[in-house]
């Protein structure tokens, strides 16, 4: 008897965070904390005149290595990823401070330097 007065309201509380969590709409949550691709004031360097960054975020996916190309790898992982980093297409060299900075002037998604090599 006991047993079926704890099943009751365990069964409520699982439907009711179920009914929560259903609730709210389908977001796409990979994202979260990272803004898109884009130039930036960096605020370190911007004392005489403002120098921009490109920051952000782009594409970036991992999946398993397939079996047929494990074979062929010379250090053979489990795991491949794809991404492309925010990287400035144009800039310009700017003094700040008798220390030489790149100041970006535009920004897009490109193959990340370490996917390269």
């Amino acid at each position: 008897m006991g047993a079926v007065k704890f099943v009751g309201p365990l069964l409520f509380l699982v439907t009711s965070l179920f009914c929560m969590v259903n609730s709210y709409p389908d977001l796409d949550l990979s994202h979260i904390g990272c803004n898109e691709c884009a130039l930036k004031k960096n605020d370190f360097f911007s004392r005489d005149k403002p120098v921009y960054q490109c920051k952000g975020c782009c594409f970036s996916m991992a999946y398993p290595t397939p079996h047929w190309i494990k074979k062929l790898m010379m250090n053979p992982k489990n795991i491949t990823s794809e991404a492309a980093c925010c990287t400035a297409r144009s800039s310009e060299l700017v003094k700040v401070q008798n220390l030489m900075v790149r100041n970006h002037t535009e920004c897009y998604c490109d193959t990340c330097i370490y996917h390269k090599i």
